[in-house]
Order: structure tokens, then C-alpha cells, then sequence
């Protein structure tokens, strides 16, 4: 990259701002963090003293119109996301915004147009594509190295004691005395408001895997506190796809992603983001007849991302992801959705 110096602002400065977002931009030397915005005056102005950020807002057109910005996070809750993003795009910022990208389909159709009409970047944050034994996967499917692949399966299992974990990153977590939004539950739907919340990751990584799909089938079962989801997929280019996550289990957070080809298999383990792991993939392949685990050093997933983010403001290239990627996950949870609804198979465009 050029020594020019992006200037970014941030708009939402809850747990992932203070958790992962904010330590990033501090770590990259292109990036002149200017100011952040909340709706919760006592966990932005805590924050920005925390982070040494100069300036802070609670009402982010100001800051649009007050800073000399070049782009923004988008770090607000869900059903935030898309005025935001459209808000920024409009005062002509290149936008970073969270997982989900919004909250509806239409939403996502708004946030590109916007985007596109002011020639600004829009990228969404699926980190796990930043993933060193998932870039390697990626690598190895393109190059034909697993054969042609037959079937691909990935699982997310969410633990009770998510934000335990969580909070326990952070010496002070700073929270709102009177939290004004409701976070992650926007849809009234729990099962829904997970698939937004974390499935899209998978849906995301099936799609960049796997391609376009053609049909899909789902179910929903709620068992007291927990609650699970289980998706056939049928992709274009003839895999099969298994998809199944569950929410409130009383167990450790389980992630993980199998594919099968005709010459090999790979078996990739995602332990919990936060935690500084060396990424590993287990492999089988045909002509060695063995199994062998391939270990990669430990990459910050959110600094790698953000990095890219950059990168693409300053070399004027399209981000990946970018919004049309948010808006094919996004496609793929509400058909996985309605599926589980309507109790029949569903065909995607």
C-alpha cells in the first residue's frame, strides 16, 4: 500500500468495536482513527478516552459532516445497518459494515445501490474467509487438488455461555447504563435472529465454497432453551450441501466445515474467534492414502479483513466480501428460512 493515511470514523462502539475493531485499526499504520459514534453517550465517551480516540459523537450524521472522513465501520446493531450504511455512502464514505449486512433482503438491494450510485466501496465483514486453513482450502478446491467435490457440510453449535465468553476478552467491557436498542434480536424470531446473527457466516463460506445453489430444504426444532436448524442444500454444480446449527446447548462452541471429493476429503475445526489459535485443516488424499494435518501460524482474522478493507480504498479495487456476497448469504438464510416455515423445498435464483 501507498503511505497515504485513511481517515476512518466508527459508528457503534459496542462489544465488537471494543473487543476486535478498534485494537485493529490501532494496528494498522495506513489508518488515522478520527472519531466514533454512539447512540449511548457513557459507552462513547468511555470508550473513546479508553482507545485515546479524539473526538465522539451520539449522533452520527454530525460526525459525517463535522470530520474529514474517507470511510466508516458500520458497528451498529442489525437493524441499523442499512441506514447507516446508506447514510455514509450518500455523505460519499467507502463503508465497512458488520455481519448481517441487514436485517432483509431489501435492505441489502438498498445498501448496493446506494453504494454503487456514490462510487464508494461497500465490504462486509465475514471474517472467517480471512481464515488461514479455509484461504488454503479455498486454494487446494481451485487448483482441483480434492478431485470434484460431492458433498460439503458445515455446522455452528452456540453455547449458553456465549457471552461469558465474550466478556471475558476485556478487562473493562464497557456497557450502557440504559441500553437503548435491543442488539441481536430484531426479528422476534429466535431461529431467524441466529441464522443473521451467526449462520450467515456459514452461509457466506458454503456459497464461496460450494457456488450458487439451486434448491434447498429445512427444518426447525425448539427443545426447552435450545433450539436447532438442519438444511439440505443442493448447489449447481451437482454437491450436496448439510448445514445444521443450534443455539443454547450446554456445551463448548463447536464450529466446523467437512469437504469430500472424488480424489480427497479436508475436515477444517473454528474454535471460538477471540481466542488466539493456530488454524489447522486434517486432510486425506486419494494418491496418499493418509491422513495429515496441516497447521497454520495464528492470523488475526479481524486484522486481516479490516487490512483488506484498506487496501482496496487506497488501490481502488472491489473488496471481498463486498455487498453483492452479503446479499447471496443473505438470500440463502431467508430461503433456509422459509423453507423451515413453509415445511417444503424451496429453489433459489
Amino acid at each position: 500500500m501507498t503511505s497515504r493515511r485513511v481517515k476512518v470514523g466508527i459508528v457503534g462502539s459496542g462489544g465488537i468495536a471494543q473487543l476486535v475493531h478498534i485494537p485493529s485499526l490501532k494496528r494498522i499504520k495506513e489508518v488515522e482513527l478520527v472519531a466514533i459514534c454512539d447512540l449511548h453517550e457513557d459507552v462513547v465517551r468511555a470508550v473513546a478516552r479508553k482507545y485515546n480516540i479524539d473526538k465522539w459523537y451520539t449522533d452520527y450524521i454530525k460526525m459525517f459532516e463535522r470530520e474529514e472522513l474517507d470511510a466508516i465501520l458500520n458497528l451498529t446493531w442489525h437493524s441499523a445497518h442499512a441506514k447507516v450504511t446508506i447514510d455514509a455512502a450518500n455523505a460519499g464514505l467507502h463503508v465497512f459494515v458488520e455481519k448481517p449486512m441487514a436485517v432483509t433482503i431489501e435492505e441489502c438491494e438498498d445498501m448496493i445501490r446506494a453504494c454503487e450510485k456514490n462510487n464508494v466501496k461497500l465490504m462486509v465483514g465475514f471474517m472467517k474467509r480471512f481464515d488461514p486453513s479455509l484461504m488454503w482450502v479455498k486454494e487446494e478446491l481451485n487448483r482441483g487438488a480434492l478431485g470434484e467435490v460431492f458433498m460439503i457440510n458445515s455446522w455452528y453449535y452456540d453455547t449458553e455461555v456465549h457471552m461469558k465468553y465474550v466478556e471475558g476478552f476485556i478487562d473493562e467491557f464497557i456497557k450502557p447504563k440504559k441500553p437503548i436498542c435491543r442488539g441481536y434480536e430484531v426479528t422476534g424470531d429466535r431461529h431467524l435472529d441466529l441464522l443473521l446473527t451467526h449462520g450467515i457466516h456459514h452461509a457466506d463460506l458454503l456459497l464461496w465454497i460450494g457456488g450458487n445453489t439451486n434448491s434447498l430444504i429445512s427444518c426447525f426444532k425448539e427443545y426447552e432453551k435450545s433450539y436447532v436448524s438442519t438444511t439440505i442444500i443442493e448447489f449447481k454444480n451437482g454437491a450436496m450441501g448439510y448445514f445444521q446449527m443450534a443455539g443454547g446447548i450446554v456445551d463448548d462452541w463447536d464450529e466446523g466445515l467437512i469437504i469430500k471429493g472424488t480424489m480427497g476429503s479436508v475436515r477444517v475445526k473454528m474454535r471460538f474467534p477471540y481466542f488466539k489459535w493456530r488454524s489447522e485443516a486434517e486432510v486425506y488424499l486419494k494418491h496418499r492414502g493418509e491422513y495429515t494435518t496441516r497447521l497454520f501460524p495464528y492470523r488475526d482474522m479481524y486484522l486481516s479483513e479490516l487490512k483488506h478493507f484498506i487496501e482496496c480504498i487506497v488501490e481502488d479495487k472491489l473488496p471481498k466480501p463486498n455487498g453483492y456476497d452479503g446479499l447471496r448469504a443473505q438470500r440463502l438464510i431467508y430461503a433456509i428460512y422459509e423453507s423451515a416455515k413453509l415445511r417444503k423445498r424451496v429453489k433459489l435464483p
